[in-house]
């Protein structure tokens, strides 16, 4: 169930992220899906605890979590986007 969710889960979190940004919250992919509920479907037909629920579980199977970083206050809320960020601004140049 949560596959099918996952493209519009990579899309969301990365467009909610500002350019050079290496993590994203929960928070914030949950925001861009409400500013564009048109983008964003079969997330945003969902009640507000199955978005998170389905949010939390894309994420954590697409991404790093930031807990796992050393240094920093551990959070399974917020994940570690930058390779994909990079290769993103990669794929954009000329």
């Amino acid at each position: 169930m949560i596959s099918r969710y996952m493209p519009e889960i990579r899309r969301a979190a990365l467009s909610a992220g500002k350019p050079g940004d290496t993590l994203i919250s929960r928070r914030r992919i949950e925001d861009e899906i409400n500013e564009h509920p048109d983008q964003y479907p079969g997330l945003s037909g969902r009640c507000r605890i199955g978005q998170r629920r389905i949010i939390t579980l894309a994420m954590n199977g697409m991404y790093p979590g930031w807990s796992r970083k050393d240094g920093v206050r551990p959070s399974s809320l917020v994940w570690d986007i930058s390779d994909e960020s990079n290769e993103d601004l990669e794929e954009e140049k000329p």
